[in-house]
């Protein structure tokens, strides 16, 4: 009974180191794969991906403090020529919110575009993905917040289009993309709400 008892015992703990091992194998894992990426261009929107993060030099001249307006309104602005890199129009360097149907959405490499409508006039509205947005990035925690209320809440984003039809407040900063590059059911002039600083649901999306 004795020999049993010991045999037992030794192996009640090499069953407790091998999980050891292989729960600190899978840490060791997730820290080599966290450490792996880093933000950049390739995988965080091309050229423009550090405006498109809030992670510009040229990010303290957002006013955050946002400007309520519509979707049309956004679109009759007149398109810059040529493609601003940098926060040089008033509509990149102010926050926007509008009221307005989400129609669609789905993953865009690691962002999530945002099909937005409102009385007959549509544009997008962008979340990068909370791994896109360096540490540098400016209310970074309010562009993960934003990202966390609608994966949680309205759907968990795919590549192909989504239907949705929540109605939500959104809330971004100004951005002009290109028009030779139009994306379904975007602004007539390029604009978009580029990154989502703020999401907040009044109808669907669980409210």
């Amino acid at each position: 009974m004795r020999t049993i008892t010991r045999w037992a015992a030794s192996l009640m703990k090499r069953i407790g180191i091998l999980v050891l091992l292989v729960a600190l194998a899978g840490m060791a894992a997730t820290v080599v794969s966290e450490a792996a990426f880093r933000p950049n261009a390739r995988a965080c929107g091309g050229v423009l991906w550090r405006m498109k993060t809030f992670s510009d030099s040229q990010k303290s001249a957002v006013r955050m403090v946002p400007e309520q307006t519509n979707i049309e309104d956004i679109s009759d602005r007149p398109y810059p020529t040529p493609l601003p890199r940098k926060r040089s129009t008033p509509f990149q360097r102010q926050a926007w919110t509008v009221v307005a149907q989400i129609i669609e959405y789905r993953m865009d490499g690691n962002e999530l575009r945002v099909v937005l409508f409102d009385h007959g006039a549509y544009m997008q509205a962008v979340m990068p993905a909370p791994q896109c947005l360096p540490k540098t990035a400016r209310a970074r925690d309010q562009l993960v917040a934003a990202w966390d209320t609608f994966v949680s809440g309205c759907g968990r984003p795919m590549t192909s289009w989504q239907p949705q039809g929540a109605v939500a407040y959104v809330t971004g900063v100004g951005f002009w993309s290109s028009r030779a590059k139009q994306r379904r059911a975007a602004a007539r002039n390029g604009a978009e709400l580029h990154p989502v600083t703020a999401f907040r649901p009044v109808a669907g999306c669980g409210t």
